[in-house]
């Protein structure tokens, strides 16, 4: 058994080579809302590849994580990882269920100019997680 491919070039264009633990990461977290510690993306990843141990999977994260294809979060006081799409966003945190959604930059664009206005303080727009409850687990 072998995981889905994911485009060789999708790595190739951040500059990593596309080994099968690679391919079989990222072809686990793309689409997916929640982000996944790395312990529950090798117990999904033993369930479909013949053999990949808990210290590739972390190696493997990290390395993506570094080349921007993954975006890390701390749930809970555990990393955990999501891949996002590459145009600038802010996420949405739910702490109910976990689940992380792009929010585009324009939303908060005016947002972010008033803060700097009154405190000075100028966020870095390009990584922004905003923490709540989203619309379904508050049941609207």
């Amino acid at each position: 058994m072998t995981a889905p491919l994911v485009p060789d070039a999708q790595l190739r264009v951040v500059g990593l080579t596309p080994t099968a633990q690679r391919r079989a990461v990222l072809a686990l977290l793309v689409g997916r809302s929640r982000p996944l510690t790395a312990q529950e993306v090798h117990t999904e990843l033993t369930r479909t590849v013949r053999h990949i141990g808990l210290t590739t999977v972390y190696r493997a994260l990290h390395s993506l994580a570094d080349a921007g294809l993954l975006h890390s979060f701390d749930l809970d006081g555990q990393r955990a990882y999501r891949h996002c799409g590459t145009a600038p966003h802010q996420h949405l945190i739910c702490t109910c269920c976990e689940t992380v959604t792009e929010c585009p930059p324009e939303i908060v664009t005016s947002w972010l100019t008033e803060l700097h206005q009154h405190t000075g303080f100028t966020p870095h727009p390009d990584r922004l997680d905003l923490r709540g409850v989203c619309a379904t687990c508050a049941g609207t």
